[in-house]
């Protein structure tokens, strides 16, 4: 029995979670490639590409990847842990950075992809 009420604390705190997760009101995006970059001890680069699929959602200050959040418009004392990278036909990509490099999302922008 008390299992039973464990579990189901464990669903609702999860159902809230993403309730507030794709209620923020923002702009969804799919990406189709990911590229890793590692800065090295040494002093050069190691670049890992990969096909991956996902989803991005941009909402007024931040960017969720995948229900993880990193920020973008950071506040005064918040560090700035993403870049939206655009060019003429809009966002192109999001790099979040990390430790030791970044690792940048390309935007999918195959219109039956997007729709789907």
């Amino acid at each position: 029995m008390l299992l039973r009420y464990i579990l189901l604390v464990i669903a609702g705190l999860l159902s809230i979670a993403l309730y507030r997760m794709l209620s923020r009101g923002g702009k969804t995006y799919s990406y189709n490639r990911t590229q890793v970059l590692t800065f090295l001890t040494d002093g050069s680069e190691q670049m890992i590409h990969e096909e991956t699929n996902g989803s991005i959602i941009i909402t007024s200050k931040t960017v969720l990847i995948d229900g993880l959040e990193y920020i973008f418009k950071p506040s005064d004392n918040e560090p700035v842990q993403a870049l939206l990278d655009f060019d003429d036909n809009g966002l192109r990509s999001v790099r979040v950075l990390l430790q030791d490099g970044e690792k940048q999302y390309f935007i999918n922008r195959n219109p039956a992809m997007r729709a789907a």
